[in-house]
């Protein structure tokens, strides 16, 4: 015959309470109601405990939910890591067994920097989270894991080393790096340009509300007189697709772009990325003196909450601050 622990009373609270399937559930100040809820919790079916196999059905239900709400390259990015997670248990595991030590066990076993590990450690606590929040299970048992710290890209370009760099890309590469200096948009804002995106008369780019950032308000990057002119020609070759392509014609996505960037890390010694571009951008601004308010603004931030990260370098270097003080003595 099964055994049901009772309710408790806690007259410090003033409360009765029940321990049920390793939770704690508060049942009200009153005796009689708290013994009635105490009847219909005894009386539902006890959770069933999930197998290893559920665990995949339940990350499928996720990654099912990613790719209907979520863009395309999201849904890949968690795809590759839950396939990664799961490839790591053991055949015979339950999903009751699943502590915060089995996901920390996997990442240590990549040879992923802190930042991959990182990201890899969110990707399945967002699926648990997920899983808890929609019903699937009573709760994720790795909410809680702790995290390696999250890097920052601190490198900034300088304008001898951009011009060193771009007299090595006479090509469509360098096309997009002088899109990326010149603009600071968005790495996924320059791989994802067509055609329809620019208003020539306003020598800007307009992504939609749908294919912006956030998804809630157009995206509009302005553009240089450098950048106006790239954008011109381009338009004039692909007027229909992606406007960055490679000499094949074939549209540059961010694994092509990562490696021509590992290729230059043989030249430079360093591996340099396009949000390199985007921050050097905005640090080059502010040096300038331009307000932070207009530099958030040609980012497509909302506020200037991100612009502290690009406040970060300028103690690299300490000459504009240095200025800012003289000025106000």
């Amino acid at each position: 015959m099964p055994h049901f622990p009772k309710p408790f009373f806690r007259p410090a609270r003033g409360l009765w309470y029940v321990q049920l399937h390793g939770k704690q559930l508060n049942l009200g100040p009153d005796r009689d109601s708290a013994f009635r809820q105490y009847g219909q919790l005894i009386s539902r079916p006890s959770p069933t405990p999930l197998t290893a196999a559920s665990i995949a059905v339940l990350l499928d239900l996720f990654l099912d939910w990613c790719k209907l709400h979520r863009e395309e390259r999201t849904y890949d990015w968690y795809k590759t890591r839950c396939q990664s997670f799961l490839d790591s248990l053991p055949a015979d595991f339950d999903v009751s067994q699943l502590k915060p030590y089995h996901v920390q066990q996997w990442v240590d076993g990549k040879r992923w920097n802190a930042g991959m590990k990182r990201g890899a450690i969110v990707a399945i606590q967002r699926a648990f989270n997920w899983l808890a929040k929609q019903g699937r299970i009573d709760r994720s048992p790795i909410a809680g894991m702790e995290k390696p710290p999250q890097g920052r890209r601190e490198k900034v370009i300088s304008c001898a080393q951009y011009k060193e760099i771009l007299a090595l890309f006479p090509d469509s590469f360098g096309d997009m790096l002088q899109l990326a200096w010149e603009t600071g948009a968005r790495a996924q804002e320059i791989l994802r340009l067509e055609a329809r995106h620019f208003d020539g008369d306003k020598a800007r780019w307009v992504f939609p509300a749908l294919e912006a950032k956030g998804k809630k308000r157009p995206r509009i990057v302005y553009l240089t007189d450098t950048a106006l002119g790239i954008t011109k020609r381009l338009v004039s070759v692909y007027p229909e697709g992606r406007l960055l392509r490679n000499e094949d014609g074939v549209p540059w996505t961010r694994h092509a772009v990562s490696c021509r960037f590992s290729r230059l890390k043989k030249k430079i010694g360093e591996k340099l990325c396009l949000t390199n571009f985007r921050h050097s951008f905005a640090t080059r601004r502010l040096e300038q003196g331009s307000d932070s308010m207009i530099v958030a603004a040609l980012l497509g931030h909302k506020d200037l909450s991100m612009l502290g990260r690009v406040y970060g370098h300028l103690g690299q270097n300490g000459q504009p601050l240095i200025d800012s003080l003289k000025k106000g003595a």
